[in-house]
């Protein structure tokens, strides 16, 4: 496998702008550290020389460069392990009746399990920009597959190598077909687009390479190696690796070809509705009535016609095939199962878990046929609600479930934050650190969120959706048809559009005053679609 070793180690530097004593998350613990040893004195004593000393020299100079490979222990690693196309509901801890997951459970189980995950757009490139830069995508730009990254972008990972972190991005990037090597990294090794699953061509740091194996193996073994470079160049890291699992079409993990044969897929209830209170853009979608067009087809250009939406990702022919297309999607997520189990089991070797943050998210969820739908972007639970969890053992407690509501806008807030860092002010997401420490205080958390569906202009969307936590209201604005309303507490599986009933109205009308503020509130250019 193509290894890191042409990287240049880095001389681990923190840039710290101004106060009169270092950022909590820099200060410095007796005990050891990168293999230096640090008694209660030494601790003390280097303490204040860090922050008198280099304060007056500072003043002098600028910011000052901090050089100790102890300080640089007392900064966090950060991992992301970024999924394709996972719901929230397909792992042992989140409910799946079948999938056994214990690696992935751990991180939840050892941290927190984030039950209300959301995603403000769920698609892989404007997900993915949003978890990069902490803003939406009619701000960051990205509202669509077809967009080529803007590289003035601030991202998470570029402030974190500006601050001294070693970063890497390893895995899918999916931009735009964008096979630049992008600002912000030590190390990159990206495919362009979906990439493949055997045998992946990969842009290793500006060189195209031919990898040999399966990706999710590949993306697993260069962020070991990446670790490993960045451990003994005694610098904190940030490793963002983004998997193709478990992205269609689905080849199985090694070793997991047989898995869930014994099991027996069925279709949701839903997946056998014609629900007419959804729009006619979902009831066109719908598995089962392709399933049912396809066996009736007879004509030449009937058989076209199927030929050519195969190709863009066609129903299965019968319900037989739709569960084997099932079984292997869940077969490419054991192989992040056993990525997962390799990363704990590095990390606890080296003795880096206590002080390395580690996020696993999905991208955006997926639908398994609920509503008879296969894929994502619809505003429906199934698709904007992702797995999420968080593992910090230096400063968050394990065993816990978070209700409050977050997002991937607020990941890129939320690492600078435990890592001593100040989020630039173009950032829209909220920092979660308090919700997961203990130290919420009294300052609202967020108790409603704005959802989007977009095509090629952000000020005329083909979605707005506003989430509560008993309520969801779709606009279907673009082309314009029926609203929808569904009581989530009473309807959890979004059956009954409460938008048909007149009685409604006044609900309706309220949810939509308060979807408007909200939109204001993030200079959402399509406010006025909403008038």
């Amino acid at each position: 496998m193509e290894g890191v070793g042409n990287l240049i180690p880095c001389v681990s530097e923190t840039r710290w702008h101004g106060g009169s004593d270092l950022p909590e998350a820099w200060r410095i613990t007796a005990g050891q550290h990168d293999n230096v040893t640090l008694s209660k004195t030494e601790l003390e004593d280097l303490n204040m020389k860090l922050t008198r000393r280099d304060m007056f020299r500072a003043a002098a100079v600028g910011p000052f460069v901090l050089t100790s490979r102890a300080a640089a222990a007392r900064r966090p690693n950060f991992l992301f392990l970024l999924t394709d196309d996972q719901s929230y509901r397909t792992l042992g801890l989140t409910g799946s009746p079948f999938m056994r997951t214990p690696s992935i459970d751990r991180l939840g189980r050892e941290g927190v399990l984030f039950t209300n995950a959301f995603v403000a757009m769920s698609l892989c490139a404007p997900s993915r920009a949003c978890f990069l830069t902490g803003m939406y995508p009619h701000k960051n730009g990205i509202i669509n597959n077809q967009l080529r990254w803007n590289q003035d972008l601030s991202t998470l990972p570029r402030i974190l190598k500006e601050a001294g972190w070693r970063t890497a991005h390893i895995g899918k990037w999916h931009m735009d077909g964008d096979d630049r090597v992008q600002p912000g990294y030590d190390y990159w090794a990206a495919q362009i687009n979906q990439g493949q699953y055997v045998n992946p061509r990969k842009n290793i740091n500006g060189t195209w390479t031919n990898m040999t194996g399966y990706d999710t193996t590949i993306v697993t073994d260069q962020a070991l190696a990446f670790m490993k470079d960045s451990r003994r160049a005694g610098s904190p890291f940030c490793a963002w690796l983004g998997f193709k699992a478990c992205h269609g079409p689905f080849t199985p993990a090694p070793g997991h070809e047989n898995d869930f044969a014994d099991i027996e897929f069925k279709p949701p209830a839903s997946f056998f509705i014609d629900d007419e209170g959804k729009p006619d853009r979902v009831r066109r979608k719908s598995q089962r009535l392709g399933m049912e067009g396809a066996a009736n087809q007879e004509t030449r250009a009937a058989k076209r016609a199927a030929k050519k939406a195969a190709q863009a990702g066609a129903p299965p022919e019968n319900l037989e095939r739709w569960a084997a297309r099932e079984r292997d999607q869940y077969r490419c997520l054991m192989g992040v199962e056993d990525s997962v189990r390799r990363i704990l089991d590095f990390l606890d070797e080296e003795k880096l878990a206590e002080g390395t943050i580690i996020v696993y998210s999905g991208d955006n969820g997926f639908f398994h046929g609920e509503h008879a739908l296969h894929g994502k972007m619809e505003a429906y639970e199934e698709s904007l609600r992702v797995p999420m969890m968080l593992r910090y053992p230096r400063e968050v407690r394990g065993g816990q479930r978070v209700d409050a509501f977050v997002a991937n806008v607020d990941l890129a807030p939320s690492i600078l934050d435990f890592c001593g860092l100040k989020a630039p002010a173009a950032m829209q997401g909220k920092a979660w650190r308090p919700l997961v420490t203990g130290k919420a205080g009294t300052k609202p958390w967020r108790d409603e969120f704005v959802y989007s569906m977009h095509n090629t202009d952000a000020a005329r969307p083909t979605v707005k959706a506003f989430r509560t936590d008993r309520y969801k209201l779709i606009l279907n604005l673009n082309p314009r048809d029926k609203d929808e309303l569904y009581d989530l507490k009473s309807d959890p599986e979004e059956l009954k559009n409460l938008a048909l009933d007149m009685g409604n109205a006044e609900l309706v009308a309220d949810l939509k005053r308060k979807l408007a503020s909200a939109m204001k509130q993030i200079e959402d250019p399509a406010l006025a679609a909403l008038e």
